[in-house]
């Protein structure tokens, strides 16, 4: 025979008291009723419910007051699943019922058939409880570390998958805690095949590792990609996973440099931030990444320190006029050249910022330092025009305005010879306030670049909200220039473009006379690259500009 679950509704509500008493009956439920809640302590104390349905206004101790009360008690009691009724416009109870344990939050009116969804998954988690199995025993992280240490030493190859559960608090937290190894079971018997040893590793809260079967690893993106179920409680629970496969050849110099933890550990925190907010992503490493892992974690832990003793520096890559040859401005570029792992370039670093919380000081630090430079920069030609990159992440930290504060404390005459460069796909980014703080340099005199244009998202409608002066052709359409028609037919229509909304055209990373000439001949009239200067630190630049 099944059983049949009892419920307690505790309220004051005599039209739903009746309706309960048709519905829940009817539904297989048996019911038991308190008008207070004090009534439905004394109730509980007599008679355990398998559920508690609750009103939160109630006259006295209200619902939250009840379940925070019954939580007080221990025992089983405290494990009793409650569902909290009220009003539609009670917004500060869901909070704090939630935080208190309570497991639903239905508004009135109630929708009968959702209520009855609600009370069947909780009735059913409480009582499967006792059966579930306890969490499998998974072998940790330790032991995983030492057979990568092991296999380092041995300079042999490896295929490592770390993989973890997209939105794993957020499954947890539908799941009760005697339900969660459940989650861990169907994971172990999803991953084991794809184990060279049968074996998956415990990495973390929601994320396994294994040492992937040679077999294996063609279709691992396969079995990966996949939307898996978990059935609890008579319910489908759907969820996905995320994971990055690490090919560990031990014999290759730039791996070396990690000892085995050091490296995991990178990687683990990589697939975190690659898959948030970005669920079933697939990623695989190889040999080129290393470097970049390498330079992502020296960054996290040094750069603050570099910051602060000037290890960072700015090179200047001179701009030049096709027609004449004359040097007419230059690009500031950020560079940290003296990092203990070798020259780092902003990709390496500027994320690394991000994550650290030191983006501001690095975007101020930039505008002092090109401040600095373009002070000496028109000493020598007072025309001449210093660019510099802003983030989209920096516009929306107020950059822009500092940068204004920081002209109109007596440098307002240098606003004529500065060009913030934006990134096309940075302009899809663009808020009100950050155009009005755009336009506020604007009126000092400071022009507005749009950089890498061409290969963004950008539409012609931000273009003329924002009236750029110039645009840079992307470096990606100069370099097959004078081999593919289509690449050459896109810069003359980019070039008709700049020149119809009165901007000055500058075509990024020439590397070649042949390059130079044609872009000449379709209409550019700025370039700036290889074939004429490389980048350069600002000594060696104003010694360019100060030869006759």
């Amino acid at each position: 025979m099944a059983d049949v679950y009892t419920i307690l509704y505790v309220g004051d509500d005599a039209g739903l008291r009746q309706r309960l008493g048709e519905v829940l009956p009817a539904a297989g439920y048996r019911v038991l009723v308190a008008a207070d809640a004090r009534t439905a302590l004394a109730l509980m104390a007599q008679q355990l419910p398998d559920l508690v349905l609750s009103e939160v206004a109630m006259p006295g101790m209200g619902g939250v007051e009840l379940l925070e009360a019954v939580a007080a008690q221990g025992g089983e009691l405290a494990q009793l699943p409650f569902i909290l009724l009220a009003a539609q416009a009670d917004r500060r109870s869901p909070l704090r019922g939630r935080l208190s344990g309570a497991g639903d939050y239905l508004s009135k009116p109630l929708d009968f058939e959702l209520l009855l969804a609600a009370i069947a998954a909780r009735v059913r988690r409480r009582r499967r409880g006792d059966s579930l199995p306890p969490p499998p025993a998974v072998p940790g992280r330790a032991l995983l570390l030492a057979q990568v240490a092991a296999a380092r030493t041995a300079q042999a190859s490896q295929t490592l998958l770390l993989v973890k559960v997209d939105t794993y608090l957020a499954l947890t937290m539908r799941l009760a805690p005697a339900e969660q190894p459940l989650l861990q079971q169907d994971m172990l018997a999803w991953l084991a095949p794809l184990a060279g040893s049968g074996q998956v590793y415990s990495w973390s809260d929601g994320c396994w590792a294994l040492l992937l079967a040679e077999e294996a690893a063609a279709q691992a993106a396969t079995v990966l990609a996949q939307r898996m179920t978990l059935s609890v409680g008579g319910a489908s629970i759907a969820y996905t996973c995320s994971a990055l496969c690490i090919h560990l050849d031990w014999q290759a110099p730039a791996l070396r440099r990690f000892d085995a933890a050091t490296l995991v550990e990178s990687c683990a925190l990589h697939l975190n931030f690659e898959s948030a907010g970005n669920p079933r992503r697939f990623i695989e490493l190889g040999r080129g990444d290393y470097r970049a892992l390498q330079a992502a974690r020296h960054a996290e832990r040094f750069l603050g320190q570099a910051l602060k003793s000037g290890e960072l520096t700015l090179l200047f890559q001179p701009r030049v006029d096709l027609l004449s040859g004359r040097i007419v401005g230059a690009e500031a570029l950020l560079r940290w050249p003296h990092a203990d792992i070798g020259a780092l370039s902003p990709g390496a670093f500027v994320p690394a910022a991000e994550r650290s919380g030191l983006a501001t000081d690095l975007d101020h630090w930039v505008i002092a330092q090109t401040l600095e430079a373009v002070t000496e920069l028109v000493s020598l030609r007072p025309d001449f025009i210093l660019s510099f990159n802003i983030s989209a992440q920096s516009l929306g930290r107020g950059v822009p305005a500092f940068l204004n504060a920081q002209l109109q404390a007596g440098r307002l005459a240098l606003a004529a010879n500065l060009e913030i460069e934006v990134t096309e796909t940075s302009m899809t980014y663009l808020t009100a306030a950050i155009e009005a703080d755009i336009a506020a340099l604007r009126a000092l005199g400071l022009k507005l670049a749009v950089d890498d244009f061409g290969m963004g998202y950008a539409s012609l409608d931000y273009l003329k909200r924002l009236h750029a002066e110039v645009i840079k052709i992307d470096r990606s359409l100069v370099t097959d220039i004078t081999g593919r028609s289509i690449d050459s037919r896109l810069i003359a229509g980019l070039i008709s473009l700049g020149r119809a909304m009165g901007c000055v055209v500058v075509a990024e990373g020439v590397e070649n006379a042949a390059q130079a000439a044609l872009l000449a001949e379709l209409g550019c009239r700025y370039a700036q690259g290889y074939h004429f200067y490389r980048p350069m630190p600002l000594t060696e630049l104003l010694s360019l500009l100060g030869t006759p």
